[in-house]
Order: structure tokens, then sequence, then C-alpha cells
């Protein structure tokens, strides 16, 4: 059996799970500790050929992390929940006084100008670069792959179902979507190369429009997906009503209609030689997932 010493937060979560998958693939038998919800699926990671142990809690909650480090110091700590939640981890290990070697999961949304929590998280990653033990910071740009992700998954549901989809503005801003399972592999990579530090933005490989988008998707499905244009000012100002009137279920929002307008293709130039980074393209990536729809019945 292969011990590996450490700690991995959103362990039942899309990212998390396949990261588990690798590495039981490549180090079955491995011993990790979960810090998971008391509400946790853990279902689908049980099965996995690995020996895990979980400590119930909340990653956001710094109680749950000082309860953990007196009784447990581990080597290195994954962290794929939220990066939000990176300043109670600071503090607690503060506290302890204890500096294991930190992998954190972020997000290129740290460098929109629409994004909300764009302010915390470049806040945030001050605080990580403050730190005293070694970390290494991975960016994935937007997530897709499976049912459980937030982003394409609702998209391609969407097209299947209606045979069109809303474009807002021109659709000519860059996308460049990473497959989970490449995020996965390249935290793995990371885990498993303790000389590797500092930033890394990950991202897909492929850079398309709003629009090739929604051509690749009419493609995966093998049938006609429209786009309805929608001028920009009049997608801003029904966004903005029906957040005022319906609030949390309004079905889109202002920001996510401004970002959409930002380009979101981010090169990783650094990380094919440091983390052996080469991910899928996304006319791959997509197949595979409308591949992976059908089977479940989802499509």
């Amino acid at each position: 059996m292969v011990k590996i010493n450490i700690l991995l937060t959103g362990a039942t979560g899309l990212t998390g799970t396949l990261f588990l998958s690798n590495l039981a693939d490549q180090n079955p038998g491995s011993q990790i500790y979960c810090l998971v919800r008391p509400t946790s699926d853990c279902s689908s990671i049980k099965r996995l050929n690995l020996n895990l142990s979980y400590f119930t809690g909340d990653s956001s909650k710094c109680e749950t992390w000082n309860e953990i480090l007196a009784q447990y110091i581990p080597s290195t700590i994954v962290h794929i929940a939220s990066i939000r939640h990176v300043p109670v981890i600071l503090d607690s290990l503060k506290k302890a006084q204890k500096t294991p070697r930190l992998i954190v999961i972020g997000t290129t949304g740290v460098y929109s100008q629409y994004n909300q929590y764009a302010k915390d998280y470049k806040a945030i990653e001050e605080q990580l670069i403050q730190y005293p033990g070694h970390y290494c910071l991975l960016r994935p740009t937007m997530i897709y792959g499976s049912h459980r992700d937030k982003n394409l998954h609702k998209l391609i549901k969407f097209c299947d179902r209606y045979g069109f989809f809303p474009v807002f503005g021109s659709g000519q801003c860059l996308l460049q979507p990473i497959h989970a399972d490449d995020l996965a592999k390249a935290i793995l990579h990371v885990l498993q190369r303790p000389t590797i530090q500092g930033t890394y933005d990950l991202s897909g490989g492929s850079i398309v429009t709003f629009r090739e988008l929604l051509a690749i998707v009419e493609k995966q499905l093998g049938k006609p997906v429209r786009p309805i244009y929608i001028p920009l000012r009049v997608g801003i100002w029904s966004a903005t009503v029906a957040e005022k009137v319906l609030g949390t279920k309004s079905p889109v929002r202002r920001e996510q209609i401004l970002r959409l307008q930002e380009d979101k293709a981010y090169p990783h130039d650094a990380a094919q030689p440091d983390l052996d980074f080469f991910p899928r393209s996304l006319e791959v990536g997509l197949r595979q997932e409308v591949e992976l729809m059908h089977s479940q019945g989802v499509l």
C-alpha cells in the first residue's frame, strides 16, 4: 500500500472525484484523508481502490480546521473546495504553527472585471503568496465534463431540448473551457512532484467563440441548434428586471451576460512543461460529454 499523507477537500465534487479516480489508477491503495460535509454523498468515491478516511465538517469554518489540526497534520493539503475558504485555512495553520504544502484550486475568474468575487480572489491570492510554506495555485477556466458541471451541461441540455440558444451581443467572445478530468490529472501531477510550486493558469485545448461553441454542440448532438441573437442592452435590461422580480430564481443574471462579453481564453504555456499538461480539444471533450449524457439517459 502506498501511503500519501494528504488531506483533501472537495472530494465528492466533480473534480475531486476524478482526482481520486486518477489517483486510484496510478497508486491503488493510497491512504487519503477527506474533509466532507455531514450531508456529502461519498458513495462514488467509496468504490475506488483507495484507503479513505474521513473528517466531517465545513472547510469554510475555522472550528473544523482547528479540530482537525489538533489531531492530524498532513504533509499536503489539496484544497479543491472554494478558494474563498483559504484565509480560514491559513489562519488555522498559523495558529497550529504548521506549514504543510498547499495545492489550491482557484479560478481565472480573478481576471474578470465583472465577477463579483474577483476582488476577493485577488486578496486571497495575495494572502497565499505570503504563506511561509510551499504552495501551488492552479487557476482553471470554465470546467465541464459531466452532468455534475454547472456550465456546458446545462447548455447542452437546453440546446437538445429546444433547438436554439440565446446569444447576448455578438457572440464573438473567446472561451477556452477545461475538461474536469484534465484538471484532475494536473492536480495529481502537482501532488506527485513536490518541487512544483507557484501559480499556473489551466485552460482547455481549444479557443473558440461562443458562436463556435454552439456549432460544436450542434455537431455533437446531430441536430440543429439555432443561435437567437439578443441585443446586449436588451439582455442586460431584461436580466436586471428579472433579478429584481425573481431574485435568486432568475434564469439569467446581469453579471452572467456581462461576463459573456469578456474573453476568457488564457494561455497554459507554463503548465505544459511543468505539469505535463496537454488538455483535450473542446470538440473531443464535448463529444465525450454528449456520449456520457446519452448513456445516462440525460439526452
